[in-house]
């Protein structure tokens, strides 16, 4: 049984909804007129000086609580004192205004208050968040709907990982429901043996384009141009710098000031982007199918490490509302992919080319092919005892790809990589971030051997000064510098 101490509006809410839960529900109040009106199952109502009651004629031994709704404050903490005084082993829930009375309460026998101008002010947020979104939405199909002569070109950021594919995919259905054509493009390669699972299961092609002659034919045929997953064209993907954007959504850190488009959704709080893409999908009413949602799930599950970083109560919203939505049989074929001969031998040189200095490890893959073989070299070293940063990095033809993780929550890897590497090169988030960087004159060099030598010894050297750790002076070329451009330098 629920007792409570007081009547009002809140109170004859309350009583309502417990009653009708099926909870013995009892209600005093001083005034008898006032309950006319409360006329529910699993319900009574006493009428008694909330001051002088008898708490021996009420059936306090199957109180579970006893709620305390009084008009003042003062009233409330005399019947927490008298309360705890006479049933120390009850649970006492009392009404507060604010921060102070939530403490004298709390230290006068209440067990838990609640503030109900702080509820009340909770509640009108998130309807304005719900008034945001609506606003996001209408302006996104606006967009989107203006492209129905040449359609939707939709470009993912380079070598797209689960969150960005998803997200991809979940735009163009977006856009199938207003009948616009649109394809999904995207940069570098689809590497890692869970990405390309993902594809393949989802029965959607994705095309991948190599070069800027490519990119600017799709450009100059289309109405509309969306770049996911990134916000600034040739930031981590194929599009050329002077790219006009129409639709740009992602999750990551970026430089405002440098992004432009009709509709700008970058939301660097939130976990994943496919979080925001289903937050659209639903205030649309599109269900997502089996399929999207399984890939929409995942996108969210990876990005935020499976839950345990970057994780907002939006991912969880969104990670359950896609959950009885998803193909179980699906998720599993792409969470346990076959891994591959070369990511093996990544893994292998990461760990034993690895060099710690205090928390920080550092390690040089070589030369790669498969670029996305380093998060998960990544992942893999940050479990190594002592090791709070990691930063993992290889030749992938003319580029040094990186990929680094942490557990520091000192750091910020996205400003760490963008100070040693260059804004352009790096970002991502505070615990997972990544870059790619022109190797320039020297992609052409013949002698690996030598290359190697001038990669390890750039990235090392920026790295560790960028994190304030001294190193031993090396012997590094006079035009060491050129390699990367001006991204490296002091």
């Amino acid at each position: 049984m629920y007792i409570i101490l007081g009547y009002d509006e809140i109170a004859h809410a309350l009583a309502r909804n417990l009653s009708r839960s099926g909870e013995e529900t009892l209600v005093v109040g001083n005034d008898e007129a006032v309950f006319a009106g409360l006329k529910e199952p699993n319900l009574r109502t006493v009428v008694a000086d909330i001051h002088t009651v008898d708490f021996g004629s009420l059936p306090m031994k199957n109180a579970i609580a006893l709620i305390l709704l009084q008009k003042t404050y003062d009233d409330n903490l005399i019947l927490a004192n008298r309360i705890r005084k006479l049933f120390p082993d009850k649970f006492i829930l009392s009404r507060a205004t604010d921060d102070t009375e939530d403490a004298e309460l709390l230290k006068n026998g209440t067990d838990r208050t609640v503030q109900t101008v702080r509820i009340i002010a909770n509640a009108l947020q998130n309807e304005l968040e719900t008034a945001k979104l609506k606003r996001s939405v209408f302006r996104l199909v606006s967009v989107i709907q203006a492209a129905k002569s040449k359609g939707l070109a939709i470009f993912l950021q380079d070598n797209p990982d689960p969150d960005a594919i998803a997200s991809g995919f979940a735009l163009k259905r977006i856009a199938e429901k207003y009948n616009i054509k649109s394809n999904i493009y995207y940069g570098g390669n689809i590497g890692h043996q869970q990405n390309k699972t993902l594809v393949n299961l989802l029965e959607t092609d994705l095309i991948r384009l190599k070069t800027t002659d490519e990119v600017l034919k799709i450009i100059n045929a289309a109405d509309k141009v969306a770049l996911i997953e990134a916000s600034i064209p040739s930031k981590n993907n194929i599009l050329p710098i002077d790219t006009i954007l129409h639709i740009i959504i992602d999750h990551h850190q970026t430089d405002f000031s440098l992004v432009k488009g009709e509709f700008v959704e970058i939301l660097p709080h939130i976990g994943a982007t496919s979080t925001i893409m289903t937050r659209y999908l639903r205030h649309l009413n599109i269900v997502p199918d089996p399929p999207l949602a399984t890939a929409l799930r995942y996108g969210i599950r990876v990005d935020t490490g499976g839950f345990t970083r970057n994780t907002t109560t939006e991912d969880l919203d969104a990670a359950a509302y896609l959950s009885p939505l998803l193909d179980t049989a699906l998720l599993n074929q792409i969470e346990n992919p076959p891994m591959s001969a070369e990511t093996m031998d990544i893994i292998g040189k990461i760990i034993r080319n690895r060099e710690i200095r205090g928390s920080y490890l550092i390690s040089f893959a070589e030369f790669i092919t498969d670029r996305d073989a380093l998060p998960q070299a990544a992942e893999l070293m940050l479990q190594m005892e002592g090791v709070s940063t990691v930063l993992v990095f290889g030749i992938d033809k003319d580029k040094v790809q990186l990929s680094a993780r942490s557990v520091d929550s000192r750091i910020n890897l996205a400003f760490l990589l963008q100070k040693a590497f260059g804004f352009m090169n790096a970002g991502g988030h505070a615990n997972m971030a990544a870059g790619s960087i022109d190797l320039g004159i020297f992609g052409d060099v013949n002698d690996k051997k030598s290359l190697s030598r001038i990669t390890l010894d750039a990235v090392r050297k920026k790295f560790f000064s960028a994190a304030g750790i001294d190193i031993e002076k090396r012997e590094i070329p006079d035009d060491l510098e050129l390699m990367v451009g001006n991204s490296i330098k002091d």
